[in-house]
């Protein structure tokens, strides 16, 4: 049996990865090649989870932040934490990284090539926004900077978006971008708004406003498989609404993808597999349906953070952990009091 996995990034890396540790003759197919640049905020949330999962992981480079300020409105609030928030790293060393651990296995890595494989595990990223019930957009960039920053910077509603902004520290960079569901206007001009908004703080001293943009799935199609294909990670739409996660359920899906073949199991396997491991995560926010609620909501939240060290702990844990805290019922609960 030979397997075809299209596109190396987290998702193909991942299921080539584990395809050739079982012995299976794989071959990890991208249009370009490898290192690459990939428009994203490069955020491993909740690290340790991370390595626990996949331990090939472990020593690689980033910068782990421990300390989260959220801002809405007038009213803003940090947190610090014992265990890292978050593990910043560059997308072109990371997916190198994935890549060379798949190669080292036994995956055979072709760039441009047409597939061979009986089975295929489509890993091309994200399509266009109508293969998905739900879609948004972010524009990123990393900013080269000497200054030493250690605290994520989370802005949710900036400019009434139905989504947030993000600073992101990285060794020697600083991560930043605007993302928010579709339809969104004049997002280049909120993105540009943001990045004055960190200067005039003195957050950050660069200059310019270079930026890419990137489409974000917020719904998982419909089906995951279809008779000889597998489907996983951006592709599939396995991205986190709440905060635009995908790389940990891309890899995720990568590895239940490899093992769906491996053992030889039906492929409906696979997609019930991947919604029990994750699906849970992968429904829109309700308060997204309502842009002036949101807002509403979002400034009401940061502001009984900055007042409630404990409400503050449960809106970061559940930001950048797994941590399933019923963050609406403690909302309603302090509303009341």
């Amino acid at each position: 049996m030979k397997v075809s996995v299209l596109g190396a990034g987290p998702a193909g890396s991942t299921a080539a990865y584990y395809l050739a540790g079982a012995g299976i003759e794989v071959e990890l197919i991208d249009k370009k090649p490898f290192p690459r640049d990939k428009p994203c905020a490069g955020g491993l949330f909740n690290p340790l989870l991370y390595e626990e999962e996949f331990p090939h992981l472990k020593g690689i480079s980033g910068k782990n932040v421990y300390r989260a300020q959220f801002s809405s409105g007038r009213y803003s609030f940090e947190w610090a934490s014992e265990a890292p928030l978050v593990k910043t790293v560059l997308r072109k060393d990371f997916d190198h990284f994935l890549l060379r651990k798949a190669v080292e296995a036994g995956a055979r890595f072709l760039v441009g090539e047409n597939l061979r494989g009986e089975i295929v595990v489509d890993a091309t990223g994200v399509r266009s926004p109508r293969h998905y019930r739900e879609a948004g957009i972010c524009l990123v960039h990393d900013f080269e900077t000497e200054r030493d920053i250690d605290t994520v910077y989370i802005h949710p509603c900036f400019e009434g978006i139905k989504g947030y902004c993000w600073l992101f520290p990285k060794h020697g960079y600083a991560n930043i971008g605007v993302g928010a569901y579709l339809p969104q206007r004049d997002i280049r001009t909120i993105y540009k708004r943001y990045i004055d908004h960190l200067r005039n703080r003195g957050v950050i001293t660069v200059s310019g406003y270079p930026s890419t943009a990137k489409l974000i799935p917020f719904a998982p199609i419909d089906r995951f498989y279809s008779r000889d294909r597998l489907i996983a990670g951006d592709a599939a739409g396995f991205v986190k609404p709440a905060n635009g996660e995908g790389i940990y359920f891309a890899m995720l899906s990568g590895r239940i993808a490899a093992r769906t073949i491996s053992e030889r199991r039906d492929f409906s396997w696979y997609e019930q597999q991947c919604r029990e491991a994750f699906g849970r995560y992968l429904h829109p926010v309700k308060f997204n349906r309502s842009r002036l609620l949101l807002r509403w909501a979002t400034e009401k939240a940061v502001k009984i953070g900055s007042r409630d060290e404990d409400f503050s702990r449960i809106m970061v844990e559940n930001f950048f952990r797994m941590h399933e805290y019923r963050l609406g019922a403690h909302f309603i609960r302090k509303i009341l009091k």
